[in-house]
């Protein structure tokens, strides 16, 4: 069970955390632009749907057993 919330967290909240505070130091100095944003802005907005789309993973593959009766 502690395995099951750990892996559920990791993909929840650490992927994104590790992601932006893990990332964000090296890139802040770049002078690169995609799609016409600084890399610094493209990669923290990227990370909106992304930890999006962790959280609804980490949903899909721990939690959602829990809800399969629909009583929930």
């Amino acid at each position: 069970m502690a395995s099951r919330q750990i892996g559920s967290l990791f993909i929840g909240i650490g992927i994104p955390f590790l992601a932006i505070l893990g990332v964000v130091p090296f890139i802040a100095t770049a002078d690169v632009s995609v799609l016409g944003f600084p890399i610094l802005y493209f990669w923290i907005f990227l990370w909106f749907p992304l930890t999006t789309l962790c959280l609804c993973l980490s949903w899909h593959f721990f939690d959602r057993h829990q809800y399969k009766d629909g009583k929930n």
